[in-house]
């Protein structure tokens, strides 16, 4: 069986060593015309990090990356309002949690594939049957058709229709910083008032990536400077962090998502990451879901026949789960990105309250603990 998935990216990628890793053959087709390193900092949950396990890549991975076991919530001036531990739930659920530079792991991802694998510069505008139709009229078969082509995917357009995303009301700044000591050990912050967020956590090699969001008119684009006057009135740590980092490693987007689908392929065609299910990252599960479904998608492809069945079951395990999430996450950041003082102190002595930090822990178990299908039961993981 031959699987071609369209989207190199971290899903794309992943699927493409989950496949291989479970025995299928697969191939991936890329827009750009090579794989560069861009991007900022990656949250990747306990669900994610035994993912990356069954496609064994585990070590490396946490090898790069910073392993998080608290996070204080603070206001704007730095008071600390709670503290989230969760080392305890991360054993429980088996693996730990990280932040890791995005570059770095799609770089241990592409290193799995061989020479060949990936082939850039090819941009998909169709499908036929399972076969990829290019931009330059070419057509290449295969037998299952992945679309992990993003939030803006062809494939799904080609299935559902092409509804724009949906805009959540903020735009996003993210940077890395190399700042050893920033932070103490393990521990990351947010910060949430005013209609804006700021967060910070380790990735890796003395770097800490941070965000910050704004509630602001969709296309909205300001300068480093104006980035920094929107947190003035916020702890002077804050400031910092921005006005440390070179104005050519911030990254700005609008922060959208798209509403969750009923079905998602039909025939030997299915979706995968942002394609299915993009969403807001106020939860910090969209590469986790991506990394998820990857080991779904090849444990059904390479155990139930035909193809169909396999992709029609893998829609049903993932469905249910990514639709909650992605409702989720929008939720969540309505509550961060509130911007009315009564409503936000509200918020704040809620979150830091018993029942808040029961109903924050409840929540985390319920994505932390989920376990993916083996793909080589007891296969041993490569070195760090």
């Amino acid at each position: 069986m031959r699987v071609l998935i369209i989207g190199a990216g971290i899903g794309g990628l992943a699927a493409a060593v989950a496949l291989r890793r479970g025995g299928l053959e697969s191939s991936v087709l890329e827009r750009t015309p090579s794989i560069h390193e861009i991007g900022a900092g990656l949250s990747l949950w306990s669900n994610a990090v035994k993912a990356l396990r069954e496609i064994g890549v585990e070590s490396s991975v946490i090898a790069a990356a910073s392993i998080v076991e608290r996070n204080s919530l603070l206001g704007p001036t730095g008071r600390v309002l709670s503290v989230s531990e969760f080392a305890e739930l991360t054993r429980d659920a088996g693996a730990p949690s990280i932040c890791v530079h995005r570059a770095t792991l799609q770089r241990i991802l592409l290193e799995q594939l061989p020479p060949g694998a990936v082939r850039t510069g090819t941009r998909c505008v169709s499908f036929n049957d399972s076969s990829a139709v290019l931009e330059n009229g070419e057509v290449i078969p295969a037998d299952v058709l992945v679309g992990a082509d993003g939030i803006s995917s062809v494939i799904r357009a080609a299935l559902h229709g092409t509804a724009p995303p949906r805009y959540s009301g903020c735009t996003c700044w993210r940077g890395i910083l190399h700042h050893p000591g920033l932070l103490p050990e393990r521990s990351g912050i947010l910060s949430a008032a005013g209609g804006k967020q700021f967060g910070v956590l380790p990735c890796g090699d003395g770097q800490f990536y941070w965000f910050l969001t704004h509630n602001a008119p969709q296309g909205t684009s300001v300068s480093k400077q104006e980035i920094v006057a929107l947190c003035r009135p916020w702890a002077s740590q804050i400031v910092e962090i921005i006005e440390a980092t070179p104005e050519s490693a911030i990254i700005q987007n609008d922060i959208l998502d798209r509403r969750p689908l009923k079905t998602w392929g039909r025939g030997r065609v299915t979706l995968l990451g942002d394609a299915a299910h993009a969403t807001t990252p106020n939860l910090g599960q969209g590469a986790c879901m991506a990394l998820e479904d990857a080991v779904v998608l090849a444990h059904c492809l390479s155990t139930i026949h035909p193809a169909e069945s396999a992709l029609r079951e893998y829609e049903r395990l993932r469905i249910p789960r990514t639709s909650s999430i992605v409702r989720d996450s929008w939720r969540t950041g309505l509550l961060l990105q509130m911007d009315q003082p009564i409503l936000e102190s509200l918020r704040d002595q809620f979150m830091g309250s018993a029942l808040g930090k029961h109903l924050e822990k409840r929540m985390l178990r319920n994505l932390l603990t989920y376990n993916v299908p083996k793909l080589q039961p007891d296969a041993p993981q490569e070195s760090a």
